[in-house]
């Protein structure tokens, strides 16, 4: 008994040692290549109705797979453990809560499509609840949660499937290759490939028996869906126009559940997306830009049944992102917008206007959603030192609590820089918001090599957001400077049309104007300095080889040479036509603004990436480039991405492409 007692008083003072005795600091170490596999994407937060509890995705990269599969938590609001809803190697998203709190469904491809499947909540597996030909893209429960509306396109006409398969039955080539036929102005779809006439409409199924149904139909793709709160109609977005492949014009419709008549809300030719019916059924809201291309996204007004919209945001001439919240009482929406490099969460006041911002700062707030008693807002937030986690503020506070912590322990490993926010003037006087991100052990009395990089879009913008890319190139000894030039949005609707069928001018001289600003601080050297951009940013490459021998190395990737040879081989016709009219009537204009006229004058070492099927930036527009290089004898490649679209989607493809920037840097930069 007495050695007992004498153990536990050891194990005490040993436990109170333990307890006192100052830990050991973490060794911080610089951010590597293989660092990026440990970030994770979270996105579809959804309350439960009881308000206790958040639902969400954790879309998270398996190195050894090399491939990224996508899982369900739930948290409590108020703070705790996260518990893990599914783990498995398939891709599980969306979760949504029914409005009785009886079941959590989601979107499953683990049966080989995606479709909807239901937790009860009372116990139990997982069920698959749709069994369609076609992936289902979006869902939205009915208010007395008996049935689910979702999207999908058509399934393929039967007659027409088993004709398909008798032909490949008999041929005595590659069985697996299909005859391509198209007929549709709009052709073709980055991510998609060549459009047949099958479309995008709204189905409904019911939770009970199962039952599917069609509820729209005709060569219209629908968007968008949202309940009435009578749970008696859905709107949506589609362009119902004669020729919606040849204009923009998408208005807000609203469809009755029981007979499938349909009604229009919005008139005005200009494309209207994203309809949310206030709590009480007497107003839809929605968004609405102030021009197709270069448009700034307002907030609009319009009653339930039609009438004269209200612009509710005039007063704020930023761009409105598409998650937004009616407050419970309808006096107010909440809203997340792009603000100078930020992301920031506010509200309108329905009867004045009047714009409240609540949670601003360096920062960026995504995917933003409201508690059924809309007492709680939550949304992922980033910085440019933490990467995504999920935060919960008031209705009515300015401070935000996070409440996961899914990147802090690998974060506190890491020794990362802090980008240098810097405003500067442009040619004309313009200003110019730019970061400056520094190597880790940056000594002022040395000179470095310069990466810039350009963001695409063009109307996207740099942002306070956890920059991987830029901390991984100052983790290699690099200064990095990326601005938001003109065409940028987050300044306003006057700064994104700055560019308007001038590209390559303004936004190119920008960007020159702040590699001057920096070149001044007298720690660069100005004989190593290279510029790297992707799609927008790749043509801007394009135009900065042809324009200047500032550069001693360049990385264009997807980008565009020949913009007369894009209209029809790429998915933007009514891009071009909008912004340079045809191109049989505005041949001058479509030549003068090619980077590819001036291909003559490029001295510096380019590299060209691009994915096989990019049909946003067509892969010949790369190899055109690279072949007169090559022809002309300077320093080039070009690296070809198989199966992959504009925006490389798999695992082995982005980190081939992070390897190769370094590596193309690191032989003509150091």
């Amino acid at each position: 008994m007495k050695r007992q007692r004498l153990s536990l008083i050891f194990l005490f003072l040993l436990t109170i040692g333990l307890i006192f005795t100052p830990a050991k600091p973490v060794e911080k170490r610089k951010i590597s290549l293989e660092d990026f596999y440990e970030f994770k994407e979270i996105r579809d937060l959804s309350f439960s109705p009881d308000n206790k509890w958040l639902s969400y995705t954790v879309i998270v990269k398996d190195k050894e797979k090399k491939s990224r599969n996508s899982d369900l938590w739930m948290i409590p609001v108020e703070g705790g453990p996260a518990l893990t809803l599914t783990y498995h190697d398939q891709s599980d998203t969306q979760p949504r809560w029914s409005p009785n709190g009886r079941y959590l469904a989601f979107l499953s491809n683990r049966s080989g499509k995606n479709q909807i499947w239901l937790f009860n909540t009372q116990g139990g597996e997982p069920y698959q609840l749709t069994r369609i030909e076609s992936d289902i893209e979006k869902f939205s429960w009915s208010p007395d949660s008996s049935t689910i509306a979702f999207l999908a396109k058509d399934p393929k006409i039967k007659e027409r499937k088993e004709q398909k398969d008798k032909m490949n039955e008999e041929r005595e080539e590659d069985k697996n290759q299909e005859i391509i036929v198209v007929n549709r102005l709009q052709h073709k779809r980055d991510g998609e490939g060549y459009l047949d006439n099958r479309y995008t409409h709204i189905w409904l199924v019911s939770i009970s028996t199962g039952e599917t149904r069609k509820l729209t139909d005709g060569p219209y793709d629908e968007a968008d869906i949202c309940f009435s709160p009578d749970g008696r109609e859905i709107a949506f977005s589609s362009n119902r126009t004669e020729n919606p492949d040849g204009n923009r014009n998408t208005d807000i419709w609203a469809v009755d559940i029981k007979t499938g008549k349909i009604r229009q809300i919005t008139i005005e030719p200009k494309p209207e997306a994203n309809p949310c019916y206030s709590r009480d059924g007497r107003f839809v809201a929605y968004l609405q830009p102030s021009s197709p291309v270069y448009g700034t996204n307002f907030l609009w007004l319009i009653p339930a049944q039609g009438g004269q919209p209200i612009k509710l945001t005039a007063s704020l001439d930023r761009n409105i992102l598409p998650d937004f919240f009616w407050s419970k009482d309808n006096r107010y929406i909440y809203f997340c917008f792009e603000d100078s490099g930020n992301q920031s969460l506010a509200r309108v006041e329905i009867k004045s206007g009047q714009i409240e911002r609540l949670v601003s700062g360096e920062k960026v707030l995504r995917h933003l959603t409201l508690s059924p008693d809309g007492r709680y807002l939550a949304f992922v937030q980033t910085d440019s030192l933490r990467p995504a986690e999920i935060f919960v503020a008031h209705e009515n506070d300015q401070e935000a609590r996070k409440i996961t912590s899914i990147h802090d322990n690998f974060i506190a490993q890491l020794n990362l820089t802090l980008p240098e926010n810097i405003h500067y003037r442009s040619f004309d006087g313009q200003e110019i918001e730019g970061w400056l991100m520094k190597p880790i052990d940056f000594d002022a009395n040395k000179k470095y090599p310069m990466i810039v990089l350009v963001h695409g879009g063009p109307n996207a913008q740099y942002d306070t957001s956890f920059n991987f890319e830029a901390q991984l190139f100052a983790a290699e000894g690099f200064v990095v400077f990326y601005s938001n030039p003109r065409g940028s949005s987050g300044y306003g609707e006057a700064f994104g049309r700055a560019i308007w069928a001038d590209w390559g001018n303004k936004d190119l001289n920008d960007i020159l104007a702040g590699i001057e600003h920096v070149l001044k601080k007298g720690f660069i050297d100005k004989n190593k300095l290279g510029i790297y951009g992707w799609s927008y940013g790749g043509i801007l490459v394009n135009y900065a080889i042809t324009k200047t021998n500032l550069f001693r190395a360049a990385i264009s990737g997807a980008s565009d040479s020949d913009y007369f040879s894009c209209y029809g081989t790429d998915d933007l016709h009514l891009w071009w036509e909008e912004e340079l009219g045809l191109p049989w009537d505005n041949f001058d204009l479509y030549r003068r603004l090619s980077p590819i006229k001036e291909v003559k004058k490029v001295r510096t070492p380019t590299l060209f990436l691009c994915g096989q099927f990019d049909y946003r930036c067509p892969l010949p527009q790369s190899e055109q480039m690279y072949v007169s290089l090559k022809r002309l004898g300077v320093e080039t490649e070009l690296v070809i991405y198989p199966d992959e679209s504009h925006e490389l989607s798999q695992l082995v493809h982005q980190m081939d492409r992070l390897k190769r920037v370094l590596a193309w840097f690191n032989k003509y930069l150091k």
